[in-house]
């Protein structure tokens, strides 16, 4: 299942980054209201929204506002929350204490209605959905590398280091952090799916991408309305790449655990 989920994921990437190459997308001028709400055919295989653009076109291009949007957002979640988690595990005391004080407050609310809740303050937008979402993300990486340093700190390797006088910073980044590597790398591919998601349902409320943006949630939220209309393919198809994206992030965090985990190969 992991090589589904990293074909899936490849797949994805690959249309994120060559769709904008082969078609540019032009909200303005691909828009044709003589040919709206028309169902899947040759000419158009997803069929047409509302003001007549083509879905195909739609879903590519939100491959790369989704997919960017749930990278970046992970990427900087991971490098805030890794450092925290170093730094309070390896210094402890005071720096462990404020730290995690400040984790365990943002843990003790919902990640999505966190995220909807920073967004509707700040504002809606792409880059305000990126910080509330890496907001909402940073405790789970800053537990997991606090709890990889505290089990590493006194290992024997460790003392050794220390007792030859390596400084605390090389310590940590040439001894320490690598071996808390594999389940930080393990949580940000399920932490895109995450993201992913989240994007989607700022997207859907309004909050994430602003029309005429191509992004999967905010095209389920100018859908919802034909639910019951019989035009099934203008929610169908983003919500189909949304299932997909998810899907193939999340067996691909699966595989990687069971490959890095020794205790799952014993």
């Amino acid at each position: 299942m992991a090589r589904v989920g990293l074909g899936i994921v490849a797949a994805f990437v690959l249309i994120a980054v060559l769709t904008p190459a082969v078609h540019r997308y032009d909200a303005k001028t691909d828009s044709n209201l003589a040919l709206r709400l028309k169902p899947p055919t040759g000419d158009h295989p997803f069929g047409t929204d509302t003001l007549g653009r083509d879905i195909l076109v739609r879903v590519l291009h939100g491959a790369r506002v989704s997919l960017g949007l749930g990278v970046s957002s992970v990427a900087l979640a991971a490098v805030v929350g890794s450092v925290l988690g170093l730094l309070a595990g390896y210094v402890g005391r005071r720096v462990d204490l404020v730290v995690m004080f400040c984790m365990d407050i943002l843990l003790a609310f919902p990640a999505t209605l966190l995220a909807i809740a920073i967004v509707a303050m700040i504002g809606p937008g792409l880059r305000n959905s990126l910080f509330a979402i890496s907001l909402v993300s940073i405790p789970v990486y800053a537990r997991i590398s606090r709890g990889a340093v505290l089990a590493l700190r006194e290992r024997e390797f460790v003392t050794a280091a220390r007792g030859l006088g390596v400084s605390d910073w090389r310590l940590l980044g040439r001894h320490i952090f690598p071996n808390c590597l594999p389940p930080l790398i393990v949580q940000t591919t399920l932490a895109i799916a995450f993201a992913i998601l989240e994007a989607a349902a700022l997207g859907f409320l309004g909050l994430g991408a602003q029309p005429p943006t191509p992004e999967w949630g905010a095209m389920l939220a100018d859908s919802y309305k034909y639910f019951t209309s019989g035009a099934w393919w203008v929610f169908f198809f983003p919500g189909a790449a949304i299932m997909l994206a998810v899907l193939g992030f999340n067996l691909l965090g699966d595989g990687l655990r069971d490959a890095l985990d020794p205790r799952l190969k014993q």
